[in-house]
């Protein structure tokens, strides 16, 4: 029986720097990312749901600018 445990890599420290890695595995954009979950847009309320979340999220870095603006 096969070990399973991966021991031989478990402690390797993830490629994110090295230079082959992002040459095979460049970074995706976040249009790209986005269309990768599209297909959910079939679920009911999925399109609100992003929707509400891109607003908090905006509304909290337009808040984090206007803190620091005042410091």
């Amino acid at each position: 029986m096969p070990n399973f445990d991966y021991s031989d890599i478990i402690d390797l420290p993830y490629p994110r720097n090295d230079w082959n890695f992002l040459i095979k595995h460049p970074r995706m954009s976040m249009e790209d990312r986005a269309k990768i979950f599209h297909p959910f847009a079939a679920l009911r309320g999925h399109a609100e749901a992003l929707d509400a979340t891109a607003e908090r999220k905006q509304e909290a870095v337009a808040n984090e600018l206007t803190l620091d603006e005042n410091f």
